[in-house]
């Protein structure tokens, strides 16, 4: 732990790290001894560390034979149990991600981040290189495909069931099994008037960061070994057109797969991040 930070607790699972910008809460699982790399999470918009439950364990195992990995899942600012204070901008948020690894000890780790997590993960990279060993980026926003503001607006202004259940279907490109289950989670979690308007305001952010960013993403600056997951049926940030992504770069896209691959396809996914991330 960094120092002038605050004694940490538990809350629902999680760890809570206080530091300048936070509190900041994480579910921090597996060995942390191990010489590997920790494994950090970060979520899209509107989830929280709860978005990687069909991931996190798988992750911890790792490969057979492996004896582990530390994974940490963050809640970003204005979600889950963090700080309700949204920083300025998208860079704003990777340098309060870079503190929450201060705080929990962990001073160069593996990263994965899904949608908003993703163009969060990017800037990390480019902000705090040292930082970062490997990549791997989920259905990554700013790379370039547009990306639905309307379904992200529809998030910050929740009211009923039905509406949830639409978000769902949305999001897993048909309605999953447990829908119902899924939508009434959403519904009291975003429904909530306190966490309405941190999340409102982050959503600002993220929409002009985004339209501020080149239409055609420079695959020519300096990055980490990386590799990117869509699922093709996504409609919500549409894997990238053909030809957008240089030949070097490992793009995994999913058959019939929507914007959550983490979840609708868990056991192809934790197999492709367990082995780039060996």
């Amino acid at each position: 732990m960094s120092s002038g930070t605050e004694p940490e607790r538990l809350l629902a699972g999680r760890r809570m790290l206080r530091f300048a910008g936070g509190p900041g809460a994480a579910v921090d699982r597996g060995p942390k001894e191990t010489g590997d790399a920790p494994l950090v999470l970060i979520h899209g918009f509107g989830g929280d560390a709860l978005s990687w439950q069909f991931n996190i364990q798988a992750l911890v195992k790792g490969a057979p034979g492996s004896i582990g990995r530390r994974v940490l899942a963050v809640d970003l600012p204005g979600h889950g149990a963090s700080t309700l204070d949204v920083p300025s901008g998208l860079g704003g948020v990777a340098d309060w991600v870079v503190r929450l690894m201060d705080a929990a000890g962990v001073d160069k780790a593996d990263i994965i981040g899904h949608s908003m997590g993703g163009r969060v993960s990017l800037l990390l990279a480019e902000r705090h290189p040292d930082r970062l060993r490997r990549m791997s980026l989920i259905a990554c926003a700013g790379l370039g495909s547009r990306v639905d503001a309307a379904f992200l607006h529809a998030l910050c202004t929740l009211e009923t069931l039905d509406q949830a259940r639409a978000l769902i279907d949305r999001l897993f490109a048909g309605a999953p099994p447990n829908r119902d289950v899924l939508a009434r989670a959403f519904l009291s979690r975003l429904a909530d008037p306190t966490a309405r308007g941190p999340l409102t305001r982050l959503l600002d952010r993220l929409v002009a960061d985004i339209d501020a960013a080149p239409r055609h993403f420079d695959w020519t600056q300096p990055l980490p070994p990386l590799q990117l997951i869509w699922g093709e049926a996504d409609d919500i940030v549409p894997p990238p057109e053909a030809g957008a992504i240089p030949s070097h770069i490992i793009l995994h896209r999913l058959p019939g797969v929507g914007h959550m691959p983490q979840a609708q396809a868990a056991t192809r996914v934790n197999a492709l991040l367990t082995e780039f991330h060996a």
